[in-house]
């Protein structure tokens, strides 16, 4: 099969742009739900990493029961890889940009898709909270720009941003929303184009309210987390604040809201409690250590631990319809009155 045809010889009609831990679980969730689907990337050894993921993630959805191995095999044969940027968009419907989280950058690239690619094809963007409207303003077609976030590890996690833009079509939203839900995710409409969209607001507000106990010494790191997976991560999986609220009283959460809300940290910069781990080099795993310390064995292990867990939470969301636009499983619809 060369870089740019399918095994009918027919040009991918979805690329994927950027090789790295999103590009591929992106392009692999993709192929293995029947699309023709170019994987690009300037680095030659960056795209034969990604397939080297792509057969191992595969090899565990098919030991855990989530997906067949004709799946597999229909999805290896439906997934191309091409280091030719213009080949692999020349004839694409939709590309999918996973490059680096900087703005130039993206800019960059989408000016560039925008000469390279047909005036159909739809440039959509996997950026977890840049402006979608910036990103739009580096092309002459606004109106086919739009967010399209995933959550690492892609072929995992559920949820699944698609974000408008100042002047993005109507009609492509509906697009990216059925398309995620035939992918058997769990899409929502970012309705305004805000800063960290929807996922990485909230993600970011309980990270500085994290760092803020940890820093006055409340609790320890590990207690920390303990507290989260334990408590509110526990719920969340299956009631969103809003709705463990109206389990719990709105009016119970309107007094514990009343007192507690004035105490909470309201830091506008990163604390030292984060920057000291900056400045001594320890940036997480990827340096072997953050908060925690990490060992090559440990991550692999720990690795192999969360995506183990994943799979077990998928496993159930789907058992339980927890996919698609309507996650509710009663008919009670939000603001909808109950007799």
């Amino acid at each position: 099969m060369s870089d740019t045809e399918n095994e009918t010889g027919q040009p991918a009609r979805v690329v994927v742009l950027g090789a790295g831990t999103m590009g591929a679980g992106i392009a692999q969730c993709l192929a293995d739900h029947g699309h023709e689907v170019t994987l690009t990337d300037v680095d030659s050894g960056a795209l034969q990493r990604a397939l080297q993921r792509i057969a191992t993630s595969r090899t565990t959805l098919e030991a855990a029961g989530l997906q067949s191995s004709d799946v597999s095999t229909d999805g290896e044969q439906r997934l191309a890889i091409s280091t030719n940027l213009e080949t692999s968009v020349s004839q694409a419907n939709m590309v999918i940009e996973a490059v680096p989280e900087n703005i130039e950058l993206k800019c960059e690239v989408f000016a560039t898709l925008d000469r390279l690619a047909p005036p159909h094809t739809a440039l959509v963007s996997n950026t977890s909270g840049l402006s979608i409207t910036t990103l739009a303003r580096a092309t002459g077609r606004p109106e086919q720009v739009a967010g399209f976030h995933w959550w690492n590890p892609a072929e995992l996690v559920p949820l699944v941003e698609v974000t408008s833009g100042e002047q993005t079509d109507p009609k492509l939203i509906q697009q990216l929303l059925d398309l995620a839900i035939a992918l058997g995710k769990q899409p929502i409409h970012v309705r305004r184009d805000v800063p960290g969209f929807v996922g990485n607001r909230l993600q970011f507000a309980v990270f500085r309210e994290a760092l803020h106990l940890v820093q006055e010494g409340v609790v320890s790191p590990e207690d920390l987390d303990r507290a989260m997976t334990g408590g509110p991560g526990f719920r969340w999986g299956f009631l969103g604040p809003l709705q463990a609220a109206d389990f719990g009283g709105l009016d119970v959460f309107h007094s514990i809201s009343s007192y507690l809300w004035q105490d909470l940290g309201d830091a506008t910069t990163p604390p030292p409690v984060l920057c000291d781990q900056l400045a001594a080099g320890r940036l997480g795993t990827k340096t072997g250590g953050g908060f925690y310390d990490y060992s090559p064995e440990d991550l692999a292990k720990l690795t192999q631990r969360r995506d183990r867990f994943l799979l077990g939470l998928k496993q159930l969301a789907d058992a339980s319809g927890r996919t698609g636009r309507d996650t509710v499983d009663t008919p009670v619809k939000p603001n909808q009155k109950v007799a």
